[in-house]
């Protein structure tokens, strides 16, 4: 069961103790869905679709609920799925600051390294550099070696014009081509943090 059909009921209480509880249900079924090991591409594929949607919705002047939130924080462990993020918060800097920002607003701390990476990138491309280092110092104070916020941040430190990046990024066919056909170790990075949430938690 994906989380766009998952049957969601209303919040009881104090929202973020419901919020946790549906973070800490959702990491429950996709870990036990990883351990019976279904193949990559499928977990990719949805991943990604998911992905879409979001963003389509966003651009509307719409938004998801609760479950598909905190599932597309998962999803963004996913370097494929991230790095096709990245090249969306570059592309449609406010449709994607819209959705960064309403997703790290229901994530749990574990999930924030790709969502408040993303966050500072589209942010450094609308010129909001305060943002976009505020986002990575975020980032970097919870997983101090995460590549992606580390490289934000030297940009930043260096003032290097978004567009320098920008021109440098691969097209999605090209990340296709580097990084090959999905394989396992692909989906270790969302096993890892997962393990360490549900552990934690």
């Amino acid at each position: 069961m994906t989380s766009t059909n998952l049957p969601v009921p209303q919040p009881a209480g104090d929202r973020a103790t419901w919020l946790r509880h549906l973070t800490r249900r959702l990491a429950t079924e996709l870990a036990d869905q990883l351990r019976a090991q279904p193949p990559t591409g499928q977990i990719v594929d949805e991943a990604r679709t998911r992905l879409h949607q979001t963003i389509s919705r966003y651009r509307e002047g719409g938004s998801v609920d609760d479950a598909t939130a905190i599932r597309l924080s998962m999803d963004l462990r996913i370097v494929r799925v991230r790095d096709e993020a990245w090249l969306a918060s570059q592309v449609e800097p406010v449709v994607m600051t819209a959705v960064l920002l309403d997703v790290a607003d229901r994530i749990e701390p574990a999930f924030l390294a790709p969502v408040g990476s993303l966050l500072a990138c589209a942010a450094w491309n609308l010129g909001e550099r305060d943002v976009a280092r505020r986002a990575v110092d975020k980032v970097l104070a919870k997983e101090p070696f995460y590549s992606m916020a580390l490289l934000l941040q030297m940009a930043l430190h260096f003032n290097v014009p978004p567009g320098v990046l920008r021109d440098r990024m691969p097209t999605l066919d090209e990340i296709d081509i580097l990084m090959g056909p999905p394989g396992p170790g692909w989906l270790q990075p969302l096993q890892w943090t997962l393990t360490d949430y549900l552990e934690s938690s």
